[in-house]
């Protein structure tokens, strides 16, 4: 992000965070290592690409891969199946929270240099490690207060082990449930002023001020997402590296708001967001626009 120069304009969402994620998810579930960040001609990169739209935009397929954990034994197809959906949870999703990360940043320049001091102080121009990361609790607040708000996957699946009546509803043993997770982390009983970007309220978490039952961003329980720990591993790193370089800073016409796209199993902006990344030792020199999907 920070080598491109005055001359550079919009560049497509594979590149920068898209690029990143699948680097990442690309080495450590398949040992495939790719650089889409400087390679998109690369031809798993290319395979790749083809089919994630079509992918995170049917709930079909979602569905039928959600189903698959009951067969015992998977065909080859079906066990290409089960490996494309690493791609749909560990790629386009991490890459989506970056995406709407950067964005609120964007928009909260406050929180954004808090960030910034924070990583100074905490670990300076070291090499970001797992022990380093874990002290950058404003940091963390950030990026969960941006996936309270726009969680990249709308609803969490679960069957009912048994029935069990909930405020008069009674929920038969082995229905299906579907929760609603955007609109639970939008309800202004346990989140107060719900659409504002509050990073606070999870710094003060330690202190019970968040209900763990409404943070369902990873699910809840025994089948809380397995990749939970690697995804916020992977945002903090970006990050750490990205503010070190660059300064995000809102356009004339983003809204305060992202309209995102309905139906949609992800979430997906319904148009393309344009922030501005200013290098931080030449700021009044350059300025490049980036596409936040």
């Amino acid at each position: 992000m920070a080598s491109h120069d005055e001359s550079t304009s919009h560049h497509p969402e594979l590149e920068y965070f898209g690029a990143y994620t699948l680097d990442v998810i690309s080495s450590t579930a398949f040992g495939i290592q790719v650089n889409s960040q400087k390679d998109l001609n690369d031809p798993f990169v290319k395979d790749v690409a083809s089919v994630m739209h079509e992918a995170t935009s049917s709930n079909g397929l979602l569905t039928v891969l959600a189903g698959l954990s009951l067969i015992t034994a998977l065909s080859r197809t079906e066990v290409i199946a089960q490996a494309f959906v690493f791609f749909v949870a560990g790629y386009d999703t991490t890459s989506t929270a970056l995406q709407f990360l950067a964005y609120n940043l964007a928009c909260c320049p406050e929180a954004q240099e808090k960030v910034v001091q924070e990583i100074k102080n905490q670990i300076g121009d070291d090499k970001p490690t797992y022990e380093g990361l874990a002290k950058l609790k404003y940091l963390e607040s950030v990026v969960m207060e941006t996936l309270r708000m726009i969680p990249p996957v709308n609803t969490v699946n679960r069957m009912a082990s048994e029935e069990v009546t909930i405020k008069g509803v009674t929920i038969p043993k082995g229905a299906g449930v579907c929760v609603p997770i955007a609109n639970v982390m939008r309800d202004p009983e346990y989140f107060p002023d719900p659409d504002e970007f509050k990073p606070d309220r999870f710094v003060e978490s330690a202190d019970g001020v968040v209900n763990p039952f409404s943070n369902l961003v990873f699910g809840f329980g025994p089948r809380q997402c397995i990749g939970m720990r690697l995804a916020l591993l992977q945002i903090k790193m970006a990050m750490v590296h990205v503010l070190r370089k660059v300064r995000f800073i809102k356009t004339d016409d983003l809204k305060d708001t992202p309209t995102l796209k309905p139906g949609s199993f992800l979430s997906v902006a319904e148009r393309p967001i344009f922030i501005t990344a200013v290098l931080r030792e030449a700021a009044s020199k350059t300025r490049v626009q980036h596409k936040v999907p």
